[in-house]
């Protein structure tokens, strides 16, 4: 694993993973990567095959993750937030393969293995023109007709413009703990106004935003593939976005909503209502003493949430 952390940490953006469409034998890099992250499926779950590679999109290498059971009934999207990346979601492509979900799951660029300068974006646009590159990148792959998405905090701010812009892939979607305005958006976004052309970044706050102690260690002190500082260039990017949002047309889709009752990093008191007038046939699930990383968060309140989540897809 020492080998890992210090290859990726010199040598980030320059790691020459193959096409994702190529992909067939996996490096001893990308196996320890899998490993490292616990999501080497393909050895732990029968009859699955896992393909990883990269593809092109906004001029990035898009770092994706294709895991196939033997009988796939629905093709799960899986997008991550802000800070993450694929390897911070085992416990999801974990719940997707075992209730026979094929899964598509890529980093974000700037994000994980993908390129680009950490955790930066110049505009939301180009992580939707990924969102549906993607769809291109996985269809060698002849996976299940019927697409689901689950996507958490950023990357639902990401899918919800994709669905309200007249997106219509997915069959169902699901938001975790989704993303319209941050906490603290109120004074953020003016102090942005003062500093934003004056530094690039400022360190970043490491929110207690899960109640896995362990996990909150473990990201701050182990992960590899943890941005450090908050990007100037991301903040415009959502500011800029956020008024685009509220502008788009409604959709009667009917999605699910899970929001944690003890979520500091997004303002959720704000955010459900503005997402309730897009989307006026969301179920909205409430977890009490749920923070933000819904995808990390205790086995108590995972359970809940896929027994939710559950019943959503399945009626």
């Amino acid at each position: 694993m020492a080998n890992w952390v210090e290859l990726v940490a010199e040598n980030r953006d320059r790691l020459n993973l193959p096409p994702l469409s190529e992909s067939t034998e996996h490096s001893p890099l990308a196996q320890a990567y899998f490993e490292f992250y616990d999501i080497d499926f393909e050895k732990r779950l029968s009859g699955v095959k896992h393909h990883f590679g990269v593809f092109p999109s906004s001029g990035f290498d898009i770092a994706a993750h294709v895991f196939v059971p033997e009988k796939g009934k629905r093709t799960a999207y899986l997008y991550h937030g802000f800070y993450d990346h694929v390897g911070l979601f085992k416990h999801v492509i974990e719940y997707c393969l075992k209730n026979g979900y094929a899964v598509v799951a890529y980093d974000l660029p700037g994000h994980g293995l993908s390129t680009g300068k950490r955790a930066e974006i110049d505009s939301f646009d180009q992580y939707e023109s990924v969102l549906n590159d993607a769809f291109f990148a996985a269809a060698p792959f002849n996976l299940p007709k019927t697409k689901i998405a689950i996507a958490q905090s950023t990357g639902c701010a990401v899918l919800m413009t994709y669905m309200l812009g007249g997106g219509s892939a997915f069959d169902k979607a699901v938001l975790l703990a989704p993303l319209v305005r941050p906490g603290g958006w109120r004074w953020g976004r003016p102090l942005h106004n003062m500093i934003g052309n004056l530094i690039p970044s400022l360190p970043r706050r490491w929110a207690e935003n899960s109640g896995d102690a362990e996990f909150l260690s473990w990201l701050r002190e182990v992960d590899i593939l943890q941005c450090k500082v908050l990007p100037m260039r991301w903040v415009n990017a959502l500011k800029h976005w956020e008024p685009k949002f509220h502008s788009l047309p409604v959709s009667h889709k009917t999605i699910l909503v899970v929001q944690g009752d003890a979520d500091t990093t997004v303002d959720w008191k704000f955010n459900l209502p503005a997402i309730r007038e897009h989307f006026p046939n969301a179920v909205v699930s409430h977890l009490s003493r749920a923070r933000h990383h819904l995808v990390n968060e205790t086995v108590e309140i995972r359970e809940q949430i896929w027994e939710r989540v559950a019943a959503y897809l399945e009626r």
